[in-house]
């Protein structure tokens, strides 16, 4: 027995150039397939010169050569030598002929349903032609059909049905065995049109087409019906409202059906009637991706695990209205009254609410279909209203229905209060709710002013990992390119073990941006950035990082800029949590500082920021858990630099100190400028950040420091002051020799007495004493508390370098992942 298979496209896909050549794919098995293209009104169809006719527009008629140039030209691309001339001749033909319908429709200001089926079912016969011709070049064997010919409807009070019992009669004199037997046998059909009961041509509506899709799987028993979308594939939500929306993999048909109710862009429910009576699978591709999967939509409920709501849909510009009172209490026939009555003024209701006590009911309805609705409900309730059993009918305007759908939503416990839980979170006002028995829908009724805003709290509490962040990172220099590469690496693991989900959605440098709503493609983000880059608008940049549908917002500054940490207060204040390696922020005039610590407890944001004292040390750290476990500090007293500690470390006199100085420089181990580690005020900067931590009002002007820096270089270009830099040398080499006859080691430090004065000085330390010790670019910090009194708490390691530096920072955010619930 032969398989058949049947695709729905509409017409106006296959006049978009390239799109007819997609066709041999998508029929690659050697089953029949049925292609069912329907009739579509767009700007570009013939349709437009009917409404030009009726408008007595004089474009007319230049725009009719300008089509007819345009369907030769679409035949000319895709065929040639006899299926070209004769496709030619039949449209040139035809727009004499229509040429005709449109100057009695000038006559008469107005064109009836009849002109408008004659334009449609000609163009889509051309469509259909020209489809044909193009497959009967590539080998296939090809029917050409007109659904009016065969398919017959029935009016219904929801719109037209199939009468599949007449179809089936009218089939057997259209088609013949020949028709759909053998392999690379297409038949290929004009649908969205039928005839109703008087034979008269029928326009069902925009689903005709797919209907006849559907219907004729049914009669022929198809293994499966594609509908080829000339839009984006069936999201979780409406995507141009939440840009984090996903396709849906799968549905059933209960679950596309409420999807649909509500508006989400999947099938019409009449369409779906003849493929659920014979359970025939349908999936909603893509065109313009035909790679992709898309929707399968069938009776199977999907085992994968996965999310019990499916999906939400929105219905905007609608409005509520509450009948109330204590007179309709156990009266029976009151629902019965106000609905009949609004059904026979054909008025649309989508949503019924009734409290359980029968005090109010409301309900809700198109927003011009509202005044109607009030006026028809006051009428069938005014012998109640005018003895005040019912007090009111209110009407509220500007609403939208917003909607979870789900087959595996009923027996989850915590769907509604996910739901509700979402929403409330977002500081949105609902004014009605409803659950039908099946649980399958949750509907809320909230202001229409709402609906974007609680679309997206509520995709980003059922669809985002309640640890996923959306993060925006400046300056991918050394410290942020290999942040940045650390994340790349991780990415996959901490979702896979953790549920973290880090989004990387905006990198900027000093000039140019990228962003990215859904997270930045890690392996070429340096290719983005350069090609796809915009100017740098920072407002722009935090706007995007903040969006709301994302749970946690966070800010990366791996600048050395002065500008963006005086904004840090403001990003905190909207929501966003900010780590950051930059020094500026925890050194700004203490009223500042003092402002930035208020705003991270008062908003309950993270500032983080303990790599901007010991690079991946937990320095910062380490003096916090002191301080918050009741000991008291005496003195701290450390090598803070990196870099400092690398040249002190090295320098024994054989090398001049500017040489080493260039060779920390190229290393990475020192600031862009060097004379920010030279001058000392990279450690004066790390020891009033300490200093603070204590609770000390210290600013930077009151450490006194050594600067390493000439005055004569300290205006000089980076480029001349490390020419020049030798200018220091013997002064360097007369400190070390003094420094080794006394049997001790050079160290560049800061300290912090109990006193609350600090300081920043060269220091001579004995060889046995712990800081000669150190190596390389280790930090190393001494802690002399009242509980470490005799023997200073000392916390050492690398204190440099961009892979240390940046895995400390990385470190911040997943503690701040932490900090946020995830479970390490």
């Amino acid at each position: 027995m032969n398989s058949y298979n049947v695709h729905a496209f509409q017409g106006s896909l296959c006049q978009e150039k390239g799109n007819l050549e997609k066709l041999p794919s998508i029929l690659k098995s050697e089953s029949t397939h049925f292609l069912v293209l329907s009739p579509s009104r767009t700007q570009n169809g013939l349709s437009s010169l009917l409404e030009n006719a009726v408008q007595r527009d004089d474009k007319l008629w230049s725009r009719m050569e300008s089509l007819s140039a345009n369907f030769r030209s679409m035949v000319d691309e895709n065929l040639s030598g006899a299926f070209a001339a004769e496709l030619t001749k039949k449209i040139s033909q035809g727009f004499r002929d229509l040429e005709d319908v449109l100057r009695a429709v000038w006559l008469v200001k107005d064109a009836g349903a009849s002109s408008w089926a004659y334009i449609d079912r000609m163009q889509n016969d051309w469509i259909c032609s020209l489809t044909a011709s193009l497959l009967e070049q590539k080998g296939y064997k090809v029917s050409k059909k007109d659904a009016a010919d065969f398919f017959v409807l029935k009016k219904g009070s929801s719109g037209y049905m199939v009468d599949m019992e007449k179809t089936r009669e009218r089939l057997e004199t259209v088609f013949s065995p020949e028709d759909y037997d053998g392999s690379r046998q297409v038949i290929l059909i004009s649908g969205g049109y039928g005839r109703d009961a008087d034979d008269q041509v029928v326009y069902p509506g925009s689903y005709g087409g797919e209907l006849t899709a559907t219907s004729l799987a049914n009669i022929f028993k198809a293994q499966s019906v594609t509908f080829w979308n000339p839009e984006e594939l069936v999201m979780t939500a409406d995507p141009n409202e939440v840009p984090s929306a996903q396709v849906i993999p799968e549905l059933t048909y209960a679950e596309a059906t409420e999807l649909s109710h509500f508006g989400a862009r999947v099938l019409h429910p009449q369409v779906m009637i003849p493929a659920i009576s014979a359970s025939i699978p349908l999936f909603l591709r893509d065109f313009a991706n035909p790679e992709l999967e898309g929707t399968k939509v069938s009776s199977e409920v999907s085992k994968k695990e996965g999310f019990p709501v499916k999906g939400f849909s929105v219905i905007h510009n609608m409005a509520l209205l509450n009948i109330e009172g204590a007179g309709m209490v156990g009266i029976p026939g009151i629902s019965s009254r106000l609905f009949t009555a609004l059904r026979e003024r054909q008025i649309s209701v989508t949503f019924i609410s009734q409290a359980s006590s029968e005090h109010s009911i409301c309900y809700a309805v198109p927003e011009e279909q509202a005044h109607l609705a009030a006026s028809i409900s006051r009428t069938v309730f005014h012998e109640e209203l005018a003895s005040y059993q019912i007090h009111s009918v209110e009407l509220e305007s500007s609403c939208a229905v917003l909607a979870a759908v789900g087959e595996q939503m009923p027996g989850t416990p915590g769907i509604a209060a996910a739901f509700f839980g979402a929403l409330g979170k977002a500081g949105i006002n609902i004014l009605a709710i409803a659950q039908g028995s099946s649980e399958r829908n949750i509907s809320a009724v909230i202001k229409g002013s709402d609906s974007k805003r609680a679309l997206r709290a509520l995709h980003a509490g059922f669809f985002l990992s309640t640890q996923t962040i959306s993060i925006g990172i400046f300056g991918p220099g050394l410290i942020g390119s290999t942040l940045l590469e650390q994340i790349r690496r991780e990415t996959e693991r901490l979702k896979t073990d953790f549920g973290v989900d880090l989004r990387i959605r905006g990198i900027s440098n000093s000039k140019s941006m990228f962003l990215d709503k859904n997270g930045i493609d890690m392996e070429h983000w340096e290719e983005l950035l350069q090609k796809e880059g915009e100017n740098v608008d920072v407002d722009k940049f935090v706007n995007t990082i903040a969006a709301d549908y994302f749970p946690h917002w966070v800010l990366i500054d791996c600048t050395t800029s002065e500008e963006l940490p005086r904004r840090y207060v403001e990003w905190m204040n909207r929501g966003i949590h900010v780590i950051t390696p930059n020094k500026k922020a925890g050194t700004e005039p203490y009223p500042y500082y003092q402002k930035l610590m208020e705003s991270g407890r008062r908003e309950r944001k993270h500032f983080l920021y303990e790599t901007t004292v010991g690079a991946g040390l937990p320095i910062i750290g380490t003096l916090k858990d002191l301080i918050q476990t009741g000991d008291r500090i005496q003195k701290i007293e450390g090598v803070f630099s990196g870099t400092l500690a690398y040249l002190f470390w090295r320098y024994d006199g054989s090398v001049p100190f500017s040489q080493l100085v260039q060779e920390a420089k190229e290393l990475g181990y020192t600031e862009p400028d060097p004379r920010d580690d030279l001058s000392g005020m990279d450690i004066v900067r790390k020891t009033v950040i300490l200093a603070r931590e204590m609770g000390l009002k210290v600013e930077v002007e009151d450490v006194p420091v050594r600067s390493l820096v000439p005055e004569a270089l300290q205006q000089k270009s980076i480029e001349e002051f490390l020419q020049q830099l030798n200018t220091i040398d013997d002064d360097m080499l007369a400190l070390f020799k003094e420094a080794e006859e006394q049997n001790k080691s050079l160290k560049y430090v800061g300290i912090i007495d109990s006193d609350g004065s600090c300081k920043v000085e060269l220091r001579a330390y004995p060889q046995d004493h712990p800081f000669a010790r150190i190596t390389g670019t280790d930090n190393i910090v001494a802690f002399t508390t009242k509980r470490y009194h005799d023997q200073p708490l000392v916390v050492q390691g690398p204190g440099a370098g961009p892979e240390v530096t940046a895995g400390g920072v990385f470190g911040d955010l997943l503690r701040l992942a932490a900090y946020l619930g995830a479970r390490f």
